[in-house]
């Protein structure tokens, strides 16, 4: 106590006033037990726009966490341009990450503000980089990832509760939709993301689609691709063949993961390849396997996935063009629909006349089509990742069995 009135006083005197004019901070040290001053760092002009102070935010409940980084619910103050608290998501790096991790989460919210506004990728409202910890500050998305939002819907009592959670395939041809329209906007502008998977897309009401975690998205303008870093673990069931075995992430990878999300979203949550442990998956797919049709997955989606995974990644549909056929899909399946999402949908009412839908997100299905299989894909709790170094000792051993292999043939 005593500590903390002598720091107010010696503030109000100036006794700690810089020459320099630089702004600073005052922070007691419990360890020592002495009192300084500590410079607020460079702003990078890329996030200036955007920084806004730690005092403006408040944070509320953890909403997930990974090996380095924490996501709260928090309230942002005055983003808006009124004087008044905003929901967000304020994602963050845990205590005593190392310092590549924070350039990370530095270069993350750059690629956010570079990469552009689309209503189906998340954007950023606002961030804190002066000091630490660093905040990445975007919208709330109430009902969190989509992977966890699926495995919802397989329980009738959610979907008693709440009608969004009454999922079939119109919503689900819905999600998709949105999924494609956000990746072929992230892919004409010649970035890729470099981890599609459900668990990185985010849902919101009116079942509001938007890609997230950009983490290890990147600009390919120079080469069109980009190989991963050796110590990197890569996420193996949703990676191409030509990222797990050469380590090349594009944007044709990208279109090789959708294919895997397309399966999550028709399996409700699905884990791709049950009972295919990811070191051995490896081997499967250089011989040309691909997953079933999963249960209930209309014939049309199961087509665009084995596109999606064809070994030549020229040979993939870009994300223009799968967006534009599950339009379609939509379209030949639907009473009445609008897929201009910025724009108003209407509603054929029984009197032959029109209104607008007040929610310009919401995939309407004809009356009736709403079917969910019981007999779900597994889900199965495992370990997705690999790093490149084991994987590519997986890789070397079996390229030394098919040698081994074609020598016997030949014999």
């Amino acid at each position: 106590v005593a500590i903390l009135i002598f720091a107010i006083i010696a503030k109000r005197k100036g006794l700690f006033e810089m020459d320099t004019g630089e702004e600073v901070f005052y922070r007691i040290d419990r360890a020592k037990t002495n009192i300084y001053t500590e410079p607020l760092m460079q702003v990078d002009p890329v996030l200036k726009p955007k920084e806004v102070n730690h005092d403006k935010i408040t944070l509320q409940q953890e909403l997930g966490k990974g090996q380095f980084g924490i996501v709260y619910k928090g309230l942002v103050y005055g983003i808006s341009g009124d004087e008044e608290y905003v929901e967000a998501a304020v994602k963050t790096t845990k205590d005593g990450a190392f310092d590549d991790v924070k350039e990370d989460l530095l270069e993350e919210m750059k690629l956010m503000i570079q990469l552009g506004s689309h209503p189906n990728l998340m954007t950023l409202l606002a961030c804190c980089t002066q000091r630490e910890p660093y905040y990445l500050i975007t919208e709330f998305m109430e009902y969190g990832d989509l992977l966890n939002f699926l495995r919802r819907c397989r329980e009738k009592e959610n979907g008693e509760k709440d009608n969004i959670y009454n999922v079939g395939e119109m919503e689900q041809l819905g999600i998709a939709h949105q999924i494609a329209k956000g990746m072929a906007y992230v892919q004409e502008e010649r970035y890729y993301h470099g981890d599609l998977a459900a668990r990185n897309v985010l849902v919101g009401r009116g079942l509001t689609i938007k890609i997230s975690d950009f983490g290890l998205a990147d600009d390919i303008y120079s080469r069109g691709y980009k190989r991963r870093e050796q110590e990197q673990k890569i996420p193996i069931k949703w990676c191409s063949i030509e990222a797990i075995l050469n380590g090349i992430c594009s944007s044709e990878g990208d279109v090789w993961s959708y294919g895997v999300v397309l399966y999550e979203i028709f399996t409700l949550g699905g884990t791709p390849y049950p009972g295919i442990a990811g070191r051995f998956l490896v081997a499967q797919l250089r011989e040309g396997y691909r997953m079933d049709q999963p249960e209930g997955c209309p014939d049309e989606i199961y087509k665009i996935m084995l596109q999606c995974w064809e070994e030549v990644a020229e040979s993939r549909p870009r994300f223009n063009d799968i967006s534009q056929s599950v339009d379609a899909m939509l379209v030949e399946r639907s009473d009445y629909l609008c897929f201009d999402m910025e724009g108003e949908c209407e509603d054929n009412t029984e009197d032959g006349s029109s209104r607008p839908l007040s929610v310009p997100n919401i995939y309407v299905r004809a009356p009736g089509n709403l079917e969910t299989s019981e007999n779900f894909a597994p889900i199965i709790e495992e370990d997705n990742e690999i790093g490149l170094e084991e994987l590519q000792e997986i890789i070397h051993s079996e390229n030394k069995a098919d040698i081994k292999r074609d020598a016997n043939d030949n014999v």
